[in-house]
Order: C-alpha cells, then sequence, then structure tokens
C-alpha cells in the first residue's frame, strides 16, 4: 500500500520537493495541489527530468476537493500570505498526520495562533533546512555553545527580512537556547520591493538576544559581499576561539586553524530522507511547529511593529514571505 503525500504550492519550492521525492524508498502516491496550471505544468516538467522510477504516482490537481480522506505527509509549501487559507482549506476535507510547513509560517502573530489550532503541533515541523543537512550538523560538533556565545551573519543582498528566520533558528539549535528578543533600531527606515511582487525587504542590522546570553548580530547592505557568519565565544581565554563560515564556499574555518568543509544541500537532495524518516518513525530532525512557532511570533512582532513604523501605519500584517 502507497504513502499519501500532499505538496500545497507547486511553486520553485514545491516543485523541488517533488523532485526529491522520486528518492524515496517508499512507494507513494504524490498529490501536487496548486489553482496556477502554469505552476502544476512546471512541477509535472521537473518531476519528469528525475523520475526514473514506477513506484511512485504524481497526481496534479487544481481543486483541493480531489484529495482521499487521509493523507500521511502535508507539505506546505505556499507564499506566507496563503499559509494559513491552505493548511485550513486542506484541514477541511481530509485529516493529515503529519505536517512540514514552510516558513516563514504567517505574516502577523494572529495568524500564528490560527495555525497552532488547526494543526497538532507535536506532529508538524517548519522546513529550517539546515539541522537537516550533515555539514551543519558537523559544525553543530564541533562548537562549543555551552556558554553564551556571539553570532554575526554579514553580506549583501541576502534577503534579511525573509531569510533571517532561517539563521535564528540556526543559532537557537546551535546553543539550545530560546529566542528572548529582537530589536529592529538599526534597520533602514525604508523597505524596498522584493524581487517577488508583493512582498517586502529591508536592510540594515537586527540585534537579537537569546534566553541564556546568547547575543546576535544579521546585518544585510547592497553590496555583493558574500555572506559570513562568525561565531566567537569570549567566556575564557584558554577556551576562546571563533569560526568564519562561509556558506558559499562550503568552509567553516576556526581560529586555530581546523576546518570543516561540506556544502549547502539543495531541497531536492533533503527530502527523501526527511519523508522516509517521518513515514518510518514519525520523528523528523526540523524544528517542531510548537517551538518554531514561538521563534516566528517574537520576529513577526517585530518587524510587524517596524513595517507600520515605516509608512504603513495601519497595516495588520508584514508583507515578507
Amino acid at each position: 500500500m502507497k504513502e499519501i503525500i500532499l505538496i500545497s504550492g507547486a511553486g520553485q519550492l514545491g516543485s523541488r520537493y517533488l523532485q526529491g521525492m522520486s528518492r524515496c524508498l517508499k512507494p507513494l502516491k504524490i498529490y501536487v495541489h496548486d489553482f496556477n496550471e502554469d505552476a502544476l505544468s512546471n512541477a509535472r516538467q521537473r518531476w519528469d527530468e528525475v523520475s526514473k522510477s514506477n513506484n511512485h504516482e504524481v497526481f496534479y490537481i487544481t481543486s483541493i476537493g480531489l484529495l482521499p480522506k487521509n493523507i500521511d505527509v502535508a507539505i506546505v509549501a505556499t507564499t506566507s500570505s496563503t499559509r494559513l487559507s491552505a493548511i485550513n482549506n486542506i484541514c477541511n476535507c481530509t485529516k493529515v498526520r503529519y505536517w512540514v510547513l514552510e516558513k516563514v509560517l504567517a505574516q502577523n502573530e494572529d495568524e500564528i495562533d490560527k495555525i497552532l489550532s488547526l494543526i497538532d503541533s507535536s506532529k508538524a515541523w517548519v522546513n529550517n533546512p539546515r539541522r537537516l543537512m550533515s555539514w551543519h550538523q558537523n559544525i553543530k560538533n564541533s562548537l562549543d555553545c555551552s556558554n553564551p556565545t556571539n553570532f554575526e551573519v554579514k553580506g549583501g543582498s541576502w534577503g534579511l527580512a525573509c531569510n533571517a528566520i532561517h539563521f535564528l533558528d540556526l543559532f537557537s539549535w546551535w546553543t539550545g537556547e530560546a529566542l528572548k528578543s529582537v530589536n529592529t533600531e538599526n534597520l533602514n527606515k525604508d523597505w524596498v520591493k522584493s524581487k517577488r511582487a508583493y512582498y517586502w525587504e529591508v536592510f540594515g542590522e537586527l540585534k537579537v538576544e537569546f534566553s541564556n546570553g546568547s547575543k546576535a548580530s544579521l546585518y544585510a547592505d547592497l553590496s555583493s559581499e558574500p555572506v559570513v557568519i562568525k561565531v566567537e565565544n569570549n567566556y575564557s581565554e584558554s577556551t576562546k576561539n571563533s569560526w568564519l563560515i562561509n556558506e558559499a564556499e562550503g568552509m567553516a574555518l576556526r581560529s586555530d586553524g581546523a576546518k570543516i568543509s561540506g556544502n549547502m544541500n539543495f531541497q531536492s537532495e533533503i527530502t527523501a530522507p526527511m519523508i522516509d524518516l517521518i513515514l518510518d518513525s514519525g520523528y523528523c530532525d526540523l524544528p517542531l511547529l510548537k517551538d518554531s512557532a514561538e521563534l516566528h511570533r517574537i520576529f513577526i512582532r517585530e518587524m510587524h511593529r517596524h513595517w507600520k513604523k515605516s509608512g504603513n501605519p495601519l497595516a495588520t500584517f508584514v508583507p515578507i514571505t
């Protein structure tokens, strides 16, 4: 009997999830849902590029009513503005065992609360994929974050508003600390239109604090400088060290010369082992929804406040995805 998978949202990311599933060990029935026929056509083309097996069946649908009554794993890869409505529509027509949600979860705190009310948050995860990458797992195992640690992310045009959540989750994972606060005072006042229609970006610096005293600075400007992550411990001269991590080059370099090389995996590469593990054990290395929602709540609240101060005083949401 084939396991049943739903991919809600057949855009750039959804189609990469689909490609990855071609490598799943378990035979699957995959339903790809999108209202946009062009997106479904693109997803079909990407599936045809990689599928060499007859183990899986794929159905491309524009109506959510065509879903079976039970889904084993639902992946919600829509944009943030439609994430809540997509989840609500799925819940109204089928029963889902496990969920994987894309980030950012939602565009205001109220939508985060509504998502939590719809889903069993102990059986749902949020896709912060660095947790699934062996290179970042090796880096984590080599870091000493047992005491407060300082982090810095710095580079040009890396999409601070839409991608900061990845680094907030990464540092929370490395340290085991919860996010405590996000300070937007050093962000530029004016936001700029994103490459994706209807979404916006902002430059400047976010200052972040975690529950055990670790801190982070996330900085983006208009340059073409590569993104570099710096990790620094200052609590003891005998153990003091720093790391520079360049994800584009796949190199983590410690101040004493130690190196960890690796690479950033594509979504199509990490999907199959993730899905197989969920189906086998009900477990996933991604952050649970209930934990990620709390991190999202703090981040979205402060970004929403900044958006309103930047000339949008009546805005009920912050337009990031």
